[in-house]
């Protein structure tokens, strides 16, 4: 982005944007059907493609907002998936020292009824 972009992440923001797009294509599909004699698939894939390259500039603050917002969804799923990770790791990493341990004692056991007999 050519400038910085300081946006509140909400999460309304995803559902501007999207509200917005589709109030631009429906603009424009109209306007194409008002004064083109284009119909149908051809109309709507133009109006698409026009206001896709003007969402670019028009809408480029509703967007950072979005990824914003967006990416702070995503960023708290993960971490909790991070530390769900983490907390598993750690069970696992005691379920293993106490089963090594006990096996340790269940040597010493032995050795000691060896010696005792």
């Amino acid at each position: 982005m050519p400038y910085a972009v300081h946006v509140k992440t909400s999460g309304w923001a995803v559902i501007r944007f999207t509200a917005l797009r589709l109030l631009l294509f429906g603009f424009m599909w109209l306007l194409i059907q008002l004064t083109t004699p284009l119909r149908g698939l051809l109309a709507a894939v133009v109006a698409l493609l026009i206001s896709g390259v003007i969402s670019v500039v028009v809408l480029d603050r509703q967007r950072a907002a979005m990824g914003a917002a967006l990416a702070a969804f995503f960023g708290r799923i993960n971490a909790r998936i991070d530390e769900s990770t983490r907390a598993e790791d750690e069970a696992d990493d005691t379920q293993r020292l106490n089963q090594h341990l006990s096996e340790g004692d269940q040597d010493t056991q032995a050795e000691t009824v060896e010696k005792n007999e």
